[in-house]
C-alpha cells in the first residue's frame, strides 16, 4: 500500500502535488475544526453550568445562616407602634418594590397588591417578611406576558 501511494506520489507534477498538499491541509484543518468546535463548546458550557451551582450553593448558604439568625422576639410583635400598611410599604420601598394596594384590616392585618415585580425579588421580600413574624393567609402570583408577576397578598402579625 505504502509502495503503490508512493509511485502516485512520483507520478504527480509539481503543480499536482502542490494543490494535493493544499487540499490535505484544508481537509486536516476542517476535521481538527469538526473534532474541536464541540469539545470546546462542552467545556465552556461546563464551565457556566459550575459557575451557577457555586453561585446558587452561595445564595442557599446566606439563607440558611438567616434562617439560623432568627431573632427571639419577631419583628412583626416588636412594630407594635408603626401600623402594618406604613411597615410593609416602607419595606416594600426599600427593595424597590410598588404597593398598588396596601390597607390595614385593623391594627394586624393588611391587604397588598403589587402589579409588576420580578419573581425573585417578590419571592424573596415574601420571605423576609415570614422571617420577621408575619404570616401569609392568602397570596396570589400571576405572571405577565414581559416576564414580571403580579401578587396580591394577605397578611398578618403573629404573636398577641
Amino acid at each position: 500500500m505504502r509502495g503503490e501511494l508512493q509511485n502516485w506520489w512520483t507520478g504527480l507534477s509539481q503543480r499536482e502535488r502542490w494543490l494535493v498538499g493544499v487540499a490535505g491541509a484544508l481537509a486536516a484543518g476542517v476535521l481538527l475544526w469538526a473534532l474541536g468546535r464541540p469539545a470546546y463548546a462542552a467545556f465552556a458550557d461546563l464551565e457556566s453550568k459550575h459557575r451557577a451551582a457555586v453561585e446558587r450553593e452561595g445564595r442557599v448558604s446566606a439563607k440558611l445562616a438567616l434562617l439560623a439568625q432568627r431573632p427571639p422576639k419577631s419583628v412583626a410583635a416588636a412594630v407594635e407602634a408603626v401600623a402594618i400598611d406604613q411597615f410593609l410599604a416602607q419595606s416594600a420601598g426599600e427593595i424597590g418594590l410598588t404597593l398598588d394596594r396596601n390597607e390595614a384590616r385593623g391594627a394586624a392585618q393588611a391587604t397588598i397588591a403589587i402589579a409588576t415585580a420580578k419573581a425573585p425579588v417578590l419571592v424573596d421580600w415574601i420571605a423576609a417578611l415570614e422571617m420577621q413574624g408575619f404570616l401569609v393567609d392568602a397570596l396570589t402570583i400571576t405572571p405577565a406576558p414581559d416576564g414580571t408577576v403580579g401578587m396580591t397578598a394577605e397578611l398578618r402579625k403573629s404573636g398577641p
